[in-house]
């Protein structure tokens, strides 16, 4: 048997470095299936640990006080928002392969939400999807919307095109991008460069997530297992939010 600090250390190890199950059983001393328990037992209670108190929506005067000197042309800015992808194995039904298919990655893949508070801090992840389906949709069915208040403001890349579902009064800025071939204006390019400069950080919070190898690429059975998927990228979430600030200290004063 395990003590707890061994437990924890095993289901920490296997999302940092994935480590094959046989291979921590080896370490550990303990029998693969004995293994694959301990993990999954505890990756639920860091779970639960990580929704009450790592990963939360911040409180509005939280985020203004809290907001970095970069985001001075962005004043409103409440939170990042981008979508990233998890390769997966291919599933054998033929309706599950066609729905984790991504067109963008010609791969099989789990899609998620990832959103940040200007700050860095990671304020909500959704639930993993097929890696077919849409900015617009994951939006609208993971739940963010139900954050978002009137004078708000919502910084996304140019394909995350969710203006249409927002609350009333929330605002949607993305960069300026050509359309019929038209040049972009000056005033566009300049705009575009000062968002980017800030969007840049929620791309640097997603690579500090995929840090954690178990990320790289999800086996059949931990995707096919109920809701692992989703604890796992709460957890992950929430020990990315226990790690010292993304925000340079250049960007902060």
């Amino acid at each position: 048997k395990l003590d707890v600090h061994n437990q924890v250390l095993l289901t920490l190890m296997r999302l940092r470095l994935e480590l094959l199950v046989v291979n921590l059983a080896f370490r550990f001393e303990i029998s693969v299936s004995l293994t694959s328990k301990v993990f999954h037992f505890w990756i639920e209670v860091l779970a639960g640990f990580s929704r009450d108190y790592l990963v939360m929506w911040l409180p509005q005067e939280t985020i203004l006080a809290t907001r970095p000197a970069v985001f001075t042309d962005f004043p409103n800015t409440t939170c990042i928002a981008d979508c990233f992808e998890v390769f997966v194995d291919r599933a054998q039904n033929m309706l599950k392969r066609g729905c984790s298919f991504s067109p963008y990655k010609s791969h099989n893949t789990a899609k998620v939400l990832h959103v940040i508070a200007p700050n860095g801090f990671i304020m909500f992840i959704s639930k993993a999807y097929g890696g077919r389906a849409s900015d617009k949709f994951i939006t609208l069915d993971s739940g963010l919307l139900k954050y978002l208040l009137p004078g708000d403001e919502v910084l996304a890349d140019k394909g995350f095109t969710i203006a249409d579902i927002l609350p009333y009064g929330v605002k949607l800025s993305l960069p300026s991008f050509r359309r019929k071939k038209q040049q972009l204006s000056e005033a566009e390019v300049v705009f575009s460069r000062r968002l980017s400069k800030v969007r840049i950080h929620v791309e640097r919070s997603i690579c500090r997530m995929k840090c954690f190898r178990f990320l790289k690429y999800i086996p059949s059975p931990v995707f096919a297992k109920v809701n692992c998927v989703d604890n796992i990228l709460v957890v992950i979430a929430g020990l990315c939010n226990l790690q010292p600030s993304l925000i340079k200290e250049g960007e902060q004063s």
